[in-house]
């Protein structure tokens, strides 16, 4: 109830109807008993719904933690054919077999997946029915070079990379047109912004707000060298 409230006023306003229940659905939402809060967990392996058996790689070098939750999707020892006897396995792919009822392997590998997806660009609002924020790269691991291409909230199409841990610049082409909130992704530094190739306007600040229209190519780098040269890999 505390976020379908939100949500409802969010999706009225864009599509434009139903403007009479807004402050009613408002008044709901403020007078709502408070949630309690429930204590944190450790966060586990992306897609990994059952812990110690075998099947994960051993992370090396910097951000071990980190990089378990990657490598470690697998560890589901009651899914995987330890005894050998023909029941589930783990392939030499890191695929797994589940047939019957309730397969379930499918949701495994979507979860990793997701989370692969959410930790190199996450567009999640800031809070219940706001507007879409993009994160790149926020708990992806510095050693690991990468370089994607994705889709996200509000219709923009990403890219960017990184390599030796530093980002070299971000791509936004949107699809849609409309306002984008960009987390800095050089913190502390001011950036320039270039539209459609030419240099438009600076922005500084750890949230970037800018506008955009329909199919507009929005490139951002930090100020000072120009983007020519510059291209994800």
């Amino acid at each position: 109830m505390h976020m379908i409230f939100p949500l409802a006023i969010r999706a009225s306003q864009i599509l434009g109807v139903d403007a009479d229940l807004r402050p009613v659905w408002q008044e709901i939402k403020d007078n709502l008993v408070e949630l309690p809060r429930r204590p944190t967990r450790g966060r586990g392996a992306y897609g990994a719904f059952v812990y110690g058996g075998p099947g994960a790689i051993e992370p090396m070098g910097a951000e071990p933690e980190l990089k378990s939750r990657f490598l470690g999707f697998n560890r589901l020892g009651s899914f995987i054919d330890t005894a050998g006897i023909g029941g589930a396995q783990i392939f030499r792919n890191r695929l797994r077999l589940r047939e019957g009822p309730g397969a379930i392997d499918a949701e495994h590998i979507g979860g990793l997946t997701s989370g692969i997806h959410e930790t190199m660009l996450s567009s999640f609002p800031e809070e219940v029915g706001g507007e879409p924020v993009l994160r790149l790269l926020g708990d992806w691991p510095k050693s690991w070079d990468a370089a994607f291409r994705l889709l996200t909230r509000g219709g923009f199409l990403v890219s960017a990379s990184l390599e030796k841990g530093r980002i070299d610049l971000v791509e936004i082409r949107s699809q849609a047109g409309g306002p984008c909130r960009l987390r800095n992704p050089w913190p502390g530094k001011t950036l320039t912004l270039y539209r459609n190739g030419k240099p438009a306007e600076s922005l500084s600040g750890p949230l970037l707000k800018f506008p955009t229209t329909r199919n507009e190519v929005i490139t951002v780098i930090p100020e000072g060298p120009t983007a020519s040269g510059r291209k994800i890999p």
